[in-house]
């Protein structure tokens, strides 16, 4: 494999910027940005992201377009190609017929199903390059989480009063977040594949987690209730209310699951009426879920980092104080403290209007 040039790099940035806003519409398909470039004059000749829903790839809708100007050309790709015939011909077969010279991976495809993609190009004649992109890997994360370790990525949303509080007891959730906080958040829903909330939360705070920005509805992704030990019916809105999206309840085998056929029941293992955590993180894994979106209550919260589940935290502060009767984000201290107990640091910060965003992320993994 021949070597990354400064060139490359400025490509395959633009690749990742072009695919990001399609993640969250391919399905069980990771968003995939293919540019072809004439290497002489350093201009783009075309660009495709994965479709929705997941077909046709971006590799052979870019190849399409190029025509026979994709000869010579350099591919630069966010992800390794895939080498199967599946619900669509192997896309390294068709870099070669297209007679692409040159091919630049951002990230390694960890699909089974994409062993053997980068030799069988290089026995091909094709120049072939495997980046290590950080930004191409930080896009396909979930992708390969979910063929490492069976579960989505997971990033949990948070917001916490000035005084650490979440709500008031027997009220549900504080309104503590400024408008451009609640759009910020609708926008990561936008980009999930599926929301999770638990079951106090769902009961408490009656959310319809759909997404509330202009002309970006029909971007709500699966909306996913995890059931306690008291089960759930169809009084919680969320679960007996027609909205026309997708709903699924995840709970434990047992459990009573009163909800009308158009949501989906999904049982998995548990312990005392409670689904296990990370048994309910890869039955969505299975569903294809590669970006899952929690907005966690406090027991949801503990459970998920006790059990190293979360990938990427967003903590949002309110300037904003609940005061008496509070209840507080974490029992066990600040919940700062607790995210960094669980072996995440904190990466970034971000005003949102009055309110500030705080990002953690797990160093060891794709971030």
């Amino acid at each position: 494999m021949t070597e990354l040039t400064a060139e490359d790099r400025r490509w395959l940035d633009a690749a990742v910027r072009y695919a990001s806003p399609f993640v969250g519409t391919t399905a069980d398909e990771p968003a995939v940005a293919a540019l072809l470039v004439d290497p002489r004059s350093q201009t783009l000749v075309s660009r495709a992201v994965t479709a929705k829903g997941g077909r046709p790839h971006a590799e052979s809708q870019a190849i399409a377009v190029a025509g026979f100007e994709a000869a010579g050309c350099t591919l630069y790709l966010t992800l390794e190609p895939c080498h199967h015939w599946g619900r669509t011909p192997p896309c390294v077969d068709a870099i070669i017929r297209a007679g692409i010279m040159r091919v630049v991976i951002g990230a390694a495809n960890l699909d089974p199903q994409a062993a053997g993609s980068i030799g069988h190009l290089e026995s091909a004649g094709v120049e072939t390059v495997l980046a290590n992109h950080a930004p191409s890997l930080a896009l396909h994360a979930g992708h390969t989480l979910r063929h490492t370790t069976a579960r989505p990525f997971v990033t949990a949303v948070l917001v916490a009063s000035a005084d650490g509080m979440l709500g008031r007891s027997g009220a549900g959730r504080a309104p503590i977040a400024g408008q451009p906080s609640s759009n910020w958040i609708d926008l990561q829903r936008t980009r999930a594949d599926a929301i999770l909330v638990g079951a106090a939360t769902a009961r408490s705070d009656d959310p319809a987690l759909t997404v509330a920005l202009p002309g970006l509805a029909l971007r709500t992704p699966l909306r996913v209730v995890l059931a306690g030990a008291g089960g759930i019916d169809r009084k919680v809105n969320l679960v007996g209310r027609f909205s026309g999206y997708r709903t699924a309840v995840i709970a434990e085998t047992g459990v009573a699951v009163d909800a009308p056929v158009s949501v989906e029941t999904i049982r998995v293992a548990g312990s005392q009426g409670r689904p296990d955590l990370e048994a309910a993180l890869t039955a969505l894994g299975r569903k294809g879920i590669q970006n899952l979106l929690v907005e966690p209550g406090q027991r949801l919260v503990a459970g998920l980092l006790e059990a190293d589940l979360v990938d990427r935290f967003a903590l949002i502060l309110s300037p904003l104080s609940v005061g008496e009767g509070g209840v507080p984000a974490s029992p066990d201290g600040p919940i700062a403290d607790l995210l960094g107990a669980a072996g995440l640091a904190e990466t970034g910060r971000q005003r949102l209007g009055d309110d500030t965003l705080v990002l953690y992320e797990r160093p060891s993994r794709p971030n």
